[in-house]
């Protein structure tokens, strides 16, 4: 049997694609290695599916999205935004709710988006699906793609769409397969790099800020060069960085370090007050409580633990000033402190800055960024360049989001746009 198309891989993106292609009239064959599909939906969000943001429209210039071809994502989003999102949620029975711009179902349930695109892929009797087929191999000749499962059984399909997923998540479908497939069939990937995940830092200090969190600003340095920024809540583990305001700039920690460059972060402890403001309040505090350990002094401000840290690294002793060491070292108080000693401590409360020695690893990072050259596919069908009748979906492009629902919505968008531009030419066939 020879089908209209074939569609390898079976989550998000490659959910959108089969149902579109299908509503065109094509008859469609979905291949996915897991025992059910949409296996990876289920964890986004936590569990919530943040399926969509408002910020993207259709007129947007400047879309959270990172590409080699800056200018790709967003004539993708003129084509598919939001909206258009909304609306095919609403074809299979999803109404949603808003929490600022983010959107979910209105059930706050993953499970309900995965079960509705099921259920609808169940409802189109021209898709056809095999859970547990992992595609091994493509091959294209003039008028057929040849398709081979791991299993060793063969599929002819007219037409290919390849929505296998990124690195990010092997456990729930996505090990990177497609970046070969793709590959074999000619196309540059651009390698991938694990993100929207945690920082590995070098300094042992973290060991004793594990669980702490606090609001802060995190600024990614190649030498002077800020790579990127961004600023909300920080979370420290004995390890190193973690927390959105960190999964948001991972990206560029993640692709300097893989191109062996020496890759630091930058942290401002206390954003809601100015070097001049920090000043100030110390001063006051030690006139007004002259037997205040700096400790002391500036726990109505910071977390205690980074404050001992802070404090060490001020007066470079590498143990606590005071408080918890009371007993076996002499209590140095606040007024105590020379003006240069002041000076160290507010410049590392609003510039800490830590060496970057890895990322965690693609099983604990949201997505991958790298992937699929995007320069070798049409914008406005994704259907490759290289290849009449292949076309490229979702995270195995080289296109990544920041945190907020941008990565599911890049999935429907792209999904949407390949299914109906390679399922129309089947309209109305005999």
């Amino acid at each position: 049997m020879i089908y209209d198309i074939c569609v390898a891989g079976g989550g998000a993106s490659g959910m959108a694609a089969a149902i579109s292609a299908a509503r065109e009239g094509a008859g469609v064959l979905v291949l996915e290695k897991m025992d059910r599909l949409g296996r990876k939906i289920l964890a986004t969000g936590n569990g919530r599916c943040n399926l969509t943001n408002n910020n993207i429209k259709k007129s947007a210039g400047n879309l959270p999205y990172r590409c080699s071809q800056q200018d790709f994502p967003g004539k993708i989003s003129a084509s598919f935004d939001s909206g258009d999102a909304l609306v095919f949620f609403r074809s299979l029975g999803i109404l949603t709710c808003q929490r600022g711009e983010y959107v979910y179902p209105m059930s706050l349930q993953a499970s309900a988006v995965r079960d509705a695109l099921e259920r609808e892929i169940s409802s189109l009797k021209n898709i056809r699906v095999r859970t547990g087929s992992a595609v091994k191999s493509v091959k294209k000749d003039k008028a057929f793609f040849s398709i081979e499962t791991e299993d060793g059984k063969i599929f002819r399909s007219r037409k290919l769409i390849i929505s296998c997923g990124g690195r990010s998540s092997s456990k729930l479908g996505s090990d990177g397969s497609g970046y070969g497939l793709c590959k074999s069939l000619g196309h540059r990937i651009i390698e991938p790099v694990p993100a929207l995940c945690a920082l590995k830092c070098k300094e042992k200090f973290f060991h004793s800020l594990a669980g702490v969190r606090t609001q802060a600003s995190v600024q990614i340095l190649d030498g002077t060069q800020v790579l990127s920024c961004d600023s909300g809540e920080l979370q420290l583990t004995n390890y190193g960085i973690s927390g959105i305001p960190v999964f948001q700039v991972s990206r560029f920690a993640a692709r300097a370090l893989y191109e062996g460059r020496k890759v630091r972060a930058r942290l401002d402890l206390l954003p809601q007050m100015d070097e001049d403001q920090i000043r100030s309040f110390i001063s006051r505090t030690c006139q007004r409580h002259k037997t205040y350990t700096m400790e002391e002094i500036l726990t109505g401000i910071l977390n205690d633990k980074l404050t001992a840290v802070l404090t060490d690294l001020a007066l470079g002793q590498g143990k606590r000033q005071g408080g918890g060491n009371a007993g076996k070292q002499p209590r140095i108080y606040g007024s105590q402190w020379g003006k240069k000693d002041v000076f160290r401590l507010i410049k590392l409360i609003k510039g800490l800055t830590v060496n970057i020695t890895d990322t965690n690893g693609f099983d604990q990072s949201q997505v991958s960024a790298g992937g699929a050259d995007t320069s070798q596919f049409l914008p406005d069908s994704l259907e490759s360049r290289l290849v009449k009748g292949l076309y490229v979906t979702g995270e195995l492009l080289d296109v990544d989001g920041i945190c907020g629902g941008y990565n599911l919505q890049w999935a429907w968008a792209t999904g949407c746009i390949a299914g109906q531009s390679a399922g129309k030419d089947f309209y109305d066939k005999d």
